[in-house]
């Protein structure tokens, strides 16, 4: 889907040819490309309602855990990386297999996890003009259980935005890594 009005200007690089600008990164309307992206990946893939939810909502905590994180290379360096409970990633893997229940153990669990992270990765990313076909997306990994921390090699900008679906709510970080001037 194309949004009218956006002009790609906007996403040209003012350090690295090719490259995502920083400023970009960081500006109010890719938190809306962000927000939109979401909503239409809940929305058409699981049939649920996902907003952002108020940056004075309390930052989600719980034992047990799944994250994945899909890089991103080429005009972008980085990654998107979504982190959830694991009753969260459940129901989530439910919606993706048509409502079935899903035991705690069961793979799929980890399967959808990733595969919403990736759905997310490549919805946003086509939404920017400058990385649609500029910028690849590595294969999801997943992680679970609890209290670990996820690092990037270089210090990098991010966003870390929670959501709210159902009963349930997910963090989305977006990391990019700012590109030296070729």
């Amino acid at each position: 889907m194309r949004y009218q009005g956006v002009e790609a200007t906007m996403f040209e690089s003012v350090s690295a040819p090719g490259s995502y600008a920083m400023e970009d990164f960081l500006s109010d309307h890719n938190l809306t490309l962000i927000d939109e992206t979401v909503s239409e990946v809940f929305g058409m893939m699981l049939g649920f309602t996902a907003e952002a939810a108020p940056a004075s909502a309390p930052a989600l905590s719980d034992l047990q855990e799944r994250t994945a994180i899909v890089g991103f290379s080429g005009a972008m360096r980085g990654s998107c990386e979504v982190r959830m409970s694991i009753g969260a990633a459940r129901e989530i893997a439910s919606a993706m297999l048509g409502g079935v229940p899903i035991d705690e153990a069961d793979d799929s669990i980890s399967d959808a996890v990733g595969e919403l992270c990736n759905m997310i990765a490549g919805g946003w990313k086509n939404r920017v003009p400058s990385l649609s076909s500029l910028c690849a997306l590595s294969p999801p990994t997943v992680v679970s259980g609890s209290r670990y921390r996820v690092h990037m090699s270089k210090p990098s900008a991010k966003i870390e935005r929670v959501f709210r679906f159902e009963e349930h709510g997910f963090q989305l970080t977006l990391q990019c890594e700012e590109r030296d001037a070729a």
